[in-house]
């Protein structure tokens, strides 16, 4: 009777939470209004099934299909082009995959994350090579990749130790920060992962309501936001991405919308689609050299491009 108490209390909280967000966003002032470019929501044997995330090249938009262990890729028009990999533990092959990134040279690093390795794919999606995610004696599953060519460097957030490791191009450990906790520097579930205009490195804390902000070395810079339901507050963090200008946009899983931060943290607005449409649980984003903002929305199954020109 006491845990059934609680549960209620909680339902409550939640629910006055809610109503005090939806008041709150409905009389924001700084709402930015978005068109829906481009529906990415593929029909038949092509569809989606719980996507997590998306890159875009020159010429393609890869979309993690989580749900059907593959990677989905689409030309500019949103058009299915092919997909890689299945089921397994084999090369090329996948088990629940959650992150991907794509290089400047245009190879594709995707997390996978069950078999707790990075997979390096060509731009056509041809396998090129693999690393385990390995910290110390233990081997890591993934959450997210992201590729600094120029240093030849691959960060990746890890699910289980807490951190952030950054390897060699050839999957060798060269560092890591983090560990499992509240404070500045420490992470409860990072998650994905965005270079900023300058270099520095932002990291969505999943649980602890946050996006931290670190300089390549790790050393700790500034935090972005914190747990909450008001206008510049986050819930549920899951994505991040990071604009031409430098702004840094955060998507809430939970609250169903994008903010978006200056990269001193300060919130600039709010984005608002169109009615009827509404995202839905978006997650993974990206922020294409064209100003066009790619969500991928987990729950419908689809992804939502929209221009962010004025």
């Amino acid at each position: 009777m006491r845990t059934y108490t609680i549960f209620l209390k909680l339902a409550a909280s939640l629910a006055l939470s809610f109503f005090v967000l939806s008041v709150a966003y409905a009389d924001s002032a700084i709402k930015r209004r978005l068109d829906l470019g481009l529906d990415i929501n593929p029909a038949a044997e092509n569809t989606l099934l719980l996507p997590s995330d998306v890159a875009v090249s020159n010429s393609y938009i890869y979309v993690v299909d989580g749900g059907h262990h593959r990677v989905v890729v689409f030309d500019q028009q949103g058009n299915y082009a092919f997909s890689f990999g299945s089921y397994g533990a084999g090369k090329g092959e996948f088990n629940s995959p959650v992150g991907i990134d794509v290089s400047e040279g245009g190879e594709v690093y995707v997390a996978d994350t069950a078999n707790k390795r990075i997979q390096v794919f060509s731009a056509a999606g041809k396998f090129v090579r693999l690393f385990k995610v390995k910290s110390g004696r233990y081997i890591i599953r993934p959450i997210d990749v992201l590729v600094d060519e120029k240093a030849r460097e691959v960060y990746v957030s890890g699910n289980d130790n807490h951190k952030v490791m950054v390897f060699s191009s050839k999957g060798k450990l060269k560092r890591e920060w983090g560990g499992n906790g509240t404070s500045e520097g420490e992470f409860r579930y990072p998650a994905t992962l965005a270079h900023l205009k300058d270099g520095r490195v932002a990291v969505v804390d999943v649980l602890n309501a946050r996006l931290q902000i670190f300089e390549k070395n790790g050393d700790y810079s500034i935090q972005i936001s914190g747990w909450g339901v008001e206008p510049g507050q986050v819930f549920r963090p899951k994505g991040v991405a990071v604009d031409k200008d430098g702004d840094i946009y955060i998507s809430d899983s939970y609250l169903n919308l994008v903010q978006v931060f200056s990269d001193v943290g300060k919130l600039k607005y709010i984005l608002d689609t169109v009615a009827p449409r509404t995202l839905y649980t978006p997650v993974g984003m990206y922020v294409d050299a064209k100003n066009k903002l790619y969500i991928t929305e987990m729950r419908k199954h689809r992804i939502s491009v929209f221009s962010l020109n004025p």
